[in-house]
């Protein structure tokens, strides 16, 4: 025997008072909830609106830019600006002043080189240039 609400009250209901109010719901064309209803089958249920938002054709990869920072014997160091896992700019420690070599070391530095690998910078010279007008 299980209770229902119905009507602002709890009553026992049985499996026949059950059957026939799901008839009388059926036949006044109101389909209550049931549990019967709900697909427990799946894991998570998408809804329609949440597969519209998403298109295939627009997943772009990205490319990857990142900077590592390498210690060099003898107190050296140089940098590599990676782009998907390939090295595509050095830069030697050794080249560099003290004070240029200590601002790389920072967060700043290193989205300085980024900012500076996305700009396109095709030599080491052109990179001392812009590091020297960015330090004055």
């Amino acid at each position: 025997m299980t209770w229902q609400l119905l009507e602002n009250n709890y009553i026992p209901v049985t499996n026949k008072v059950l059957e026939k109010l799901m008839n009388k719901f059926s036949e006044s064309g109101v389909t209550p909830v049931t549990e019967e209803l709900k697909d427990h089958n799946q894991k998570h249920s998408l809804s329609k609106m949440e597969m519209d938002l998403y298109h295939e054709e627009y997943d772009v990869v990205e490319k990857v830019i990142r900077v590592k920072r390498f210690a060099m014997p003898n107190k050296g160091e140089k940098w590599k600006i990676f782009e998907d896992s390939k090295a595509m700019f050095i830069i030697e420690g050794i080249k560099l002043n003290t004070k240029e070599r200590e601002f790389l070391r920072t967060p700043d530095g290193f989205n300085f080189m980024i900012a500076q690998y996305k700009a396109g910078i095709k030599s080491f010279n052109s990179f001392k240039n812009e590091l020297k007008k960015k330090l004055k």
